[in-house]
């Protein structure tokens, strides 16, 4: 994680917490170059790799057709 004020490429993390809403978290770092201090907060964003080679990110939407899907799928 570069530094935000000096650019220096590694960071080191002082404190990680769950954001409120728990789909997030909130970093505190600091930089061994410069000293300074700064809070980066790291999402997951689910993606859905087609059989085409299409990536696109994950909604959710299809639960019903993917809970048919299932019973075959189980090894």
């Amino acid at each position: 994680m570069y530094c935000p004020f000096c650019r220096h490429p590694d960071s080191r993390v002082i404190d990680s917490r769950v954001a409120e809403d728990g789909t997030a978290i909130r970093r505190r770092r600091s930089c061994p170059e410069c000293g300074r201090r700064f809070t980066t907060q790291e999402s997951v964003i689910l993606m859905v790799a087609k059989r085409s080679g299409v990536t696109e990110p994950f909604t959710g939407q299809d639960r019903p057709r993917r809970a048919a899907g299932l019973p075959g799928a189980a090894c």
